[in-house]
């Protein structure tokens, strides 16, 4: 499995006006419901709040990437959304994110599935060109465009 296979445009939303952590984690909880890719919200968003309460996912450079393995996963799936204003999130460089890569793995053998995808969004957004298009981004299609999921004829 790799990423682009798991990223959908309805998992995708450039304006959140979500203006606290457990709000974007609820409306990005709900985007993952509504594509089907979750059984219950609910029940998501309380692993993904235990999995918070570990320690931060707040990696700094004014992003997050929250994560949950849980049983009401059913496809692997990745919802990405830049918020309209920062929003607190406890982050390891004590500034506010911007943009949110929350991940969703299921519970029974999802585990190396988790780490290697948590991996991988790690490294791309380690360069510093590649977080500066997606904090630009303006339409789904170049955000997928960006991660190299689209190529440009597919966007005609």
């Amino acid at each position: 499995m790799i990423i682009k296979d798991i990223l959908k445009r309805e998992l995708i939303e450039l304006n959140m006006g979500a203006k606290t952590k457990e709000e974007v984690i609820n409306e990005m909880a709900d985007m993952l419901f509504k594509s089907g890719a979750i059984t219950s919200k609910e029940a998501f968003v309380k692993d993904v709040f235990e999995r918070e309460r570990i320690g931060t996912t707040g990696v700094g450079m004014g992003i997050a990437i929250p994560h949950g393995r849980s049983g009401s996963v059913i496809n692997t799936s990745v919802a990405i959304a830049k918020l309209k204003e920062p929003v607190d999130w406890d982050s390891l460089d004590g500034k506010p994110v911007s943009l949110v890569f929350l991940l969703a793995v299921p519970k029974d053998g999802g585990e190396n599935i988790h780490l290697k995808l948590l991996s991988g969004i790690a490294s791309m957004l380690m360069e510093e060109d590649f977080r500066e298009k997606l904090f630009k981004a303006s339409d789904k299609e170049e955000v997928l465009n960006i991660m190299g999921f689209v190529k440009e004829d597919d966007l005609k």
